[in-house]
């Protein structure tokens, strides 16, 4: 994978589509939130479910994007 595709793909649990991905072996890594993608023969893996989430975090719910998306609804 490229470094010029890698600046395209964003983190599909980001609700804001804005946190990038950074390479880290055959990982690729949230910048907001610290989940992982596993790359896969070459291909990145963006599916939330395929995603490890950072240690002592139990749900995706608890994931910074999540909980500043449950803000904003709760003000709205």
């Amino acid at each position: 994978m490229d470094d010029a595709f890698l600046a395209q793909l964003r983190c599909p649990i980001d609700p804001q589509r804005d946190a990038t991905l950074t390479r880290d072996e055959q990982l690729l890594v949230c910048s907001r939130c610290r989940v992982t993608f596993p790359v896969k023969q070459g291909l990145p893996v963006l599916v939330p479910t395929e995603a490890e989430l950072p240690a002592g975090t139990r749900e995706v719910s608890q994931l910074p994007c999540q909980r500043a998306m449950n803000r904003r609804k709760n003000r709205n």
